[in-house]
């Protein structure tokens, strides 16, 4: 390429990139509430329940969640599927803010894709520029990318704070390493204590994993500095909890005398943190335990990213929620396989800690099933709670054999509930 094409080329490019930025400035203007969450586990969560908050008070809201869930919750409160054709980027995110300009949204809650620090920064410094944000914890994760001490993880974290921010972070996660990144960027920290929410979202306590009254918390606090009054954010917390926690129930027809079945839909809840919301509300309501408790998970052929993740969530030990898991699809075998893997890596990484012994989250009792029609499905999982009576608790994906499942069960079952 001669010298005057590669002037060229080096000038329309930077034109290109100009361009870019302006139309990114008149976003940021167009939208001047944007909410960046953040965080290690939980940010589905607590972006879906403030986006409802803000939606029931008058709100022209769009959210997107990201990961295996990837969705975009639209100001009607309809959820869109995002369709990867390749590798999630966070470019997605200045999409979103071209998609919210078009539809005139007030507020755009956007939960953060990136994992290494260098895409922190250029997500939110760059891209998102958020105005408020809500840290939900620094647990230990992606170790590769973000080290191995939640000192580390606060660090990477903290690029996630522009200049001059609202930031709201659990009390009981405030590290000091945040506290100073934060106050260097003079951003305005609030540390949210343990049972903000506690004496207005009553039934919203212990739904979920551990964590989930924190964000309730974080979610309460950031509304109220936002001036939502609390009728409307119970209100808004209701609604999200209803759609995140969808489940239908049937109770297996077999002899009165026999011990209950009960057969459980989660197949739609899509990812692991809204799946055990739905699962810690089924155990209570029917008062089981896990040795009561059949796995049953559906696969699906595209969605791999979903089964990573999966993966990684039951070698985290939420294998320990069923007395036995059956895994179907295609990629069945490769995933008992990664989740082993993942199982091993754990328990070396804990070895001290743990004395060497098994952890819960390794997977012997992960079984296969051959693809094969629901109704044999169904009866290779009840052989292991026939006459013991228990739950079988179908959870992955809804596509394909999900579907398949539901609609046998609600013919082979008497409706006990939807939403539990």
């Amino acid at each position: 390429m001669t010298l005057p094409l590669v002037l060229l080329a080096s000038v329309a490019l930077l034109v290109g990139l100009v361009i870019e930025r302006l139309r990114l400035d008149r976003c940021h203007r167009a939208i001047p509430l944007r909410i960046a969450v953040t965080g290690t586990r939980g940010k589905t969560s607590v972006a879906r329940l403030l986006a409802s908050v803000l939606r029931e008070d008058g709100r022209r809201v769009l959210a997107k969640t990201t990961g295996s869930q990837a969705a975009l919750i639209l100001p009607d409160g309809s959820v869109e599927e995002i369709r990867r054709r390749g590798q999630a980027s966070i470019l997605e995110q200045k999409a979103l803010l071209h998609r919210g300009v078009d539809l005139g949204v007030d507020v755009v809650v956007a939960e953060i894709m990136s994992i290494h620090a260098e895409n922190h920064a250029a997500e939110t410094h760059q891209l998102l520029k958020p105005t408020v944000v809500l840290v939900t914890n620094f647990r230990v994760d992606h170790t590769g990318a973000v080290g191995d001490t939640r000192t580390d993880v606060a660090a990477v974290l903290a690029l996630d704070v522009p200049e001059g921010s609202r930031v709201f972070v659990p009390e009981v996660e405030a590290m000091q390493t945040f506290r100073d990144s934060a106050a260097a960027s003079g951003a305005r920290l609030t540390e949210v204590p343990a049972g903000t929410a506690a004496s207005m979202i009553e039934e919203g306590k212990g739904l979920g994993p551990a964590d989930f009254d924190e964000n309730l918390d974080l979610v309460v606090a950031a509304a109220r500095s936002l001036g939502v009054d609390d009728d409307t954010i119970r209100t808004g917390i209701r609604g999200a909890l209803h759609d995140i926690g969808a489940v239908r129930l049937w109770r297996y027809r077999r002899e009165e005398t026999a011990a209950p079945i009960f057969l459980v839909s989660a197949f739609a809840a899509n990812d692991p943190e809204s799946t055990m919301v739905v699962y810690d509300r089924v155990m209570k309501a029917l008062d089981t335990s896990p040795n009561q408790c059949v796995g049953l998970m559906a696969l699906r052929r595209d969605r791999g990213d979903r089964s990573l993740q999966w993966a990684e969530a039951l070698a985290g030990g939420l294998l320990a929620s069923f007395s036995h898991l059956y895994v179907t699809g295609v990629h069945a075998p490769a995933f008992r396989q990664r989740v082993r893997q993942l199982g091993r890596r754990r328990a070396r990484r804990d070895k001290s800690r743990e004395q060497g012994g098994d952890r819960k989250g390794d997977a012997p009792s992960i079984r296969l099933l051959r693809s094969a029609p629901a109704a044999n499905l169904t009866e290779s999982v009840l052989s292991e709670i026939r006459d013991s009576g228990g739950v079988v608790f179908g959870f992955g994906n809804i596509g394909g054999v999900g579907e398949e499942l539901v609609e046998h069960w609600a013919r082979v079952g008497e409706v006990v509930g939807d939403g539990v």
